[in-house]
């Protein structure tokens, strides 16, 4: 098979996303690339400790290698294989951010490099250009480009991990073995999700004691809980349109999970987040499943509701959402959800403070004004009737 940076697939990472990606032959020097800034942005891969790691894991396998570094940016590369297993090249993403705040400490960093006053504005200027892409979507973009140039599937949580410009005692004692958690237990984890099994809390405790999660090398162990949790993220999501919730809705939880995963401070908040995802999926996954004998409107404004939690919400916006009158809408929701449709909005709400109180530093306050209770005092009078705990003790208890 043939590969070509103009090919189809190349360009349209471009066009979407504004990536740049690169082929570089099996000693890594480069034959082609979309970059605009080939010198500089190379230099943020192949530095010398970076090169001998992509080298070294050429040598050994086809799996995606992502390269980051301390100062928030990004790179996916993939070996290219022979037929015989003989190591042929490298095709790469990246530069990429891993979040908006990191520009600026890209740019910081760039300034503080020995470097004339030309190179120096010309670097920033290259900064100033990186795309912001969310980890998620870059791991699929990765594992696209890995069966484009391999020709076979990689899984998302079998990527090997490589931060450049730390080093742990695993590296110092010479360890370069990346763990995961085992294959049999992370499918029975992802088959509760695809059949919305509410029972999943001894499983979700046997994975914990079955392995700690991706162990990456030359990483802290905040960074390396947050990729770990993004790559479950997004295998979760893909096993939650598998058991029946439409992809639209998939994709956005995706995108808010890992929103929060990004905005954590530590490893307490990243699990949090983790066994908030996990759940959520799980029970949309579920309530799908149960919703099979529910009609089509009905379904439509329990959707309409998940989606606007933090909008005004009513009755009578539900009705003309849907075309119906505010009596008959009423009557058909409470007949086939077996709840009003105050009820209906109440709980959903309630879901969702209860995310916010574990995954961000939203006061309750806040989260309060976001969801439409009419007072602090009221907001938490209601959490406590639904949950027993006052919305600062749910939050104690999540961390």
């Amino acid at each position: 098979m043939e590969h070509d940076l103009r090919g189809d697939f190349f360009q349209m990472l471009l066009d979407c996303y504004g990536l740049w990606t690169w082929e570089y032959d099996e000693n890594l020097e480069l034959r082609t690339t979309n970059s605009i800034s080939p010198y500089f942005h190379g230099l943020l891969l192949l530095g010398r400790e970076r090169k001998e790691a992509i080298l070294e894991h050429g040598k050994q396998t086809t799996q995606p290698l992502i390269i980051t570094n301390t100062i928030g940016t990004i790179w996916s590369v993939v070996p290219k294989h022979s037929a015989e297993g003989e190591l042929e090249g490298f095709f790469a993403i990246g530069p990429t951010l891993t979040g908006e705040y990191a520009r600026k400490e890209v740019e910081q960093a760039a300034d503080k490099l020995n470097l004339s006053v030309k190179n120096k504005l010309a670097v920033l200027d290259c900064v100033r250009t990186m795309p912001y892409v969310s980890t998620n979507v870059l791991f699929l973009y990765t594992a696209s480009l890995h069966y484009y140039v391999n020709g076979r599937k990689a899984r998302i949580s079998d990527f090997v991990y490589f931060t450049a410009g730390k080093e742990t005692e695993k590296e110092a004692a010479g360890g370069t073995e990346m763990e995961h958690v085992p294959f049999l237990v992370e499918e029975r984890l992802l088959d509760m999700v695809r059949t919305g099994n509410l029972d999943y809390h001894d499983a979700l405790s046997e994975s914990g004691s079955a392995s700690q999660g991706i162990r990456m090398k030359g990483t802290d162990s905040v960074r390396q809980a947050r990729y770990s949790v993004i790559a479950f993220i997004t295998l979760c999501s893909r096993a939650a349109i598998e058991g029946g919730l439409s992809p639209e809705w998939a994709y956005t939880l995706s995108d808010t999970y890992v929103t929060a995963v990004d905005s954590a401070q530590n490893i307490s908040q990243i699990a949090a987040v983790s066994h908030m995802m996990y759940e959520d999926f799980i029970r949309r996954v579920n309530q799908v499943r149960r919703q099979e004998g529910i009609s089509r409107t009905i379904r439509m404004c329990c959707d309409y509701i998940e989606i606007h939690v933090g909008e005004p919400l009513s009755l009578k916006l539900l009705a003309e959402h849907t075309g119906y009158t505010e009596y008959y809408l009423s009557r058909k929701f409470k007949v086939e959800t077996g709840q009003s449709v105050n009820t209906y909005i109440r709980r959903t709400r309630m879901r969702e403070a209860k995310r916010l109180l574990a995954t961000t530093n939203l006061s309750v306050q806040e989260i309060a004004d976001r969801l439409y209770f009419c007072s602090r005092s009221y907001f938490s009078e209601q959490f406590k009737k639904e949950t027993g705990m006052l919305p600062v003790e749910y939050r104690d208890r999540s961390f």
